[in-house]
């Protein structure tokens, strides 16, 4: 799907293999991220809380002073520095329907999630100061922290020219999951352009993480070459029971899919594919993302959290050296 060979030039097979394992690294984090971010909710009022969230609080984490003052876990950005975003500005970033999402907002809003005023919505300092809350975002760090693990197994991020410095406090856990969410809110708007809807698009992640879970290393740049054969293909009972969502949603969307070429039903089930008229896109998004994987682990640097994350990794491995010694 996010095709490592359909590049300029053509690259090395040690290269196309490990430009296969990053894609299959990152839409597993995306994927895994989305779900610690949904919890219970519904996918679309998930997905909707967040991009009204994200939006609120664009002043913050546009200022290094309000970033520290409000990054930590302990104490979230008061109200009147949300800055209210309206329904139509979250429908176009999600491409949903203006009625669906002012439907679903209202609907939010009536359980304490967000408030609606002549401004536009809030997701609420009330909304994100919660238990649950908290251990979403505990979750998306871990989760982050073994994704950075993986990509330095991989070599997607290079020789660091200078450590990290070792912490002397916790990561600003806000600060960081403002920074996952950003990554996370930029990859997922590349995948609902590439299908034109918000739902289809999380259908494909799962198709395409589902067909490639368990291929080999080696086998990942014949999948990019040739994914409709190459793929494990999956059952659409299987697709919604990941999904969490009814089997009838998922086969209504993957028929879309298969008609606009993004899929194929075979007789063990379906498999992603790449229409060629989307190749140019695919092979842009994967070169977008390893840029915006740059860029996020650019971010997270100053926060302290890789620092942290290496400090740990090290720990943990001190007692595997000390039983070689």
């Amino acid at each position: 799907m996010l095709d490592p060979t359909a590049t300029s030039r053509p690259i090395a097979p040690s290269q196309a293999r490990r430009l296969g394992e990053e894609i299959r690294a990152s839409l597993a984090y995306l994927r895994d991220t989305i779900e610690i971010t949904r919890g219970d909710h519904d996918l679309l009022d998930a997905w909707i809380l967040t991009a009204a969230l994200d939006a609120n609080m664009a002043p913050v984490t546009r200022d290094p002073a309000l970033m520290a003052a409000y990054g930590a876990a302990a104490e979230s950005t008061p109200d009147d520095l949300r800055r209210p975003v309206s329904v139509n500005a979250v429908a176009q970033s999600l491409a949903l329907p203006f009625e669906t999402v002012r439907r679903r907002v209202a609907r939010l809003a009536r359980a304490g999630l967000c408030v609606v005023g002549p401004q536009g919505v809030v997701v609420p300092n009330a909304a994100v100061t919660t238990p649950a809350y908290r251990d979403q975002m505990l979750g998306r760090y871990e989760r982050a922290r073994r994704f950075h693990r993986e990509l330095k197994a991989i070599g997607t991020l290079g020789e660091d020219p200078a450590p990290p410095a070792a912490p002397d406090s916790e990561p600003p856990l806000r600060a960081v999951n403002w920074a996952l969410s950003e990554y996370v809110l930029r990859a997922c708007n590349d995948l609902i352009l590439l299908t034109g809807a918000l739902v289809a698009s999380r259908v494909l992640l799962e198709l395409v993480l589902a067909n490639i879970a368990d291929l080999p290393v080696q086998a990942l740049p014949e999948w990019a070459d040739d994914p409709a054969r190459v793929g494990r293909a999956a059952r659409t009972a299987a697709l919604a029971r990941s999904l969490r969502v009814p089997p009838e949603t998922v086969r209504r969307h993957l028929n879309g899919l298969e008609t606009e070429g993004f899929c194929l039903q075979r007789d063990d089930g379906w498999v992603a594919m790449a229409p060629p008229a989307a190749l140019p896109r695919l092979t842009a998004m994967a070169q977008a993302n390893h840029a915006n994987l740059k860029r996020l682990f650019a971010r997270l640097r100053p926060l302290g959290a890789l620092a942290a994350w290496e400090a740990e990794d090290q720990d943990k491995a001190l007692p595997t050296s000390r039983q070689r010694s």
